[in-house]
């Protein structure tokens, strides 16, 4: 992160970058929850769905910080 509390444009593109693919992850464990009959399987399915939606929110915030965001 440069001085100004921004983030560069390769940051930006790695920060999107792992945003969708937290996003794949989360779909799919949510998807193979329906799908699962093992309670401790659907567990960790669901446990896993949780932490991504929080990994979610905290790249979708750090994005913002970039100077190409349109979301101050």
């Amino acid at each position: 992160m440069n001085s100004t509390n921004k983030i560069a444009p390769h940051e930006t593109f790695d920060l999107h970058e792992l945003l969708t693919f937290k996003n794949i992850c989360a779909t799919k464990s949510s998807t193979m929850n329906a799908m699962v009959n093992d309670e401790e399987l659907k567990s960790i399915l669901q446990q896993d769905v949780t932490v991504s939606q929080q990994q979610i929110r905290d790249l979708e915030s750090l994005i913002k910080m970039s100077e190409y965001s349109t979301q101050k």
